[in-house]
């Protein structure tokens, strides 16, 4: 199984999303796929996770986690992400932008135990995003270029609403707060950027 769902989360949305993650008992937290040892330091709060991508493990699925040693920054890395479900946050930064996350699953070399786990818990948050979050409610554009149609070799600007991008409940009123200021990017850096769809011309 390969599958990704993207999403856009508050803080206050990742609290709620790891409350449901960590209802499962057997599922650990890695802080990003590069260790200091062969074997990761686990966790069972969000909080001791530092950077913006965390695994979720459970070695109910599989016992343990391969790792390749890498001499040249004395790290080890994770050789085992078929056996976890990735899960990329997003970040709040000043100047009123949230990135974009995302949880994704890629099972192909994982035993059919593995996979098993891996699918179920992956599908099950899958659910919960779904049924608490909305979508299709921001639009993708490109600030630096104008507005317009669709006309060959440029596609519409802004696009249509994204129903592949899911929205939490507290990203959504953050956005809300001040609409003309605020937006969703897929890094902090990125040039192209979402609004509100409700927010943007509806037509161009």
């Amino acid at each position: 199984m390969n599958s990704q769902l993207r999403f856009v989360m508050h803080p206050d949305d990742e609290r709620e999303f790891a409350a449901q993650v960590l209802a499962d008992p057997a599922v650990l937290l890695i802080d990003g796929p590069r260790w200091k040892d062969a074997a990761p330091e686990t966790f069972r709060t969000l909080d001791a996770i530092r950077g913006s991508y965390c695994i979720l493990w459970s070695p109910d699925d599989q016992a343990a986690l391969d790792a390749r040693y890498i001499a040249g920054c004395n790290d080890w890395y994770c050789e085992s992400e078929y056996a976890t479900v990735q899960f990329l946050r997003s970040e709040v930064f000043t100047g009123g932008v949230l990135t974009e996350g995302r949880i994704a699953v890629s099972t192909g070399n994982a035993s059919a135990q593995a996979a098993q786990g891996v699918e179920r818990r992956y599908k099950a948050l899958g659910r919960f995003v779904r049924k608490h979050y909305a979508n299709a409610v921001v639009r993708w554009c490109n600030p630096s270029l104008p507005f317009g149609p669709a006309v060959p070799g440029r596609s519409a600007n802004p696009g249509k609403p994204d129903a592949q991008v899911w929205v939490g409940p507290h990203a959504l009123q953050w956005l809300r707060a001040d609409a003309q200021q605020r937006c969703v990017k897929q890094s902090r850096n990125a040039v192209v950027e979402a609004r509100l769809a409700d927010s943007l011309p509806a037509r161009v």
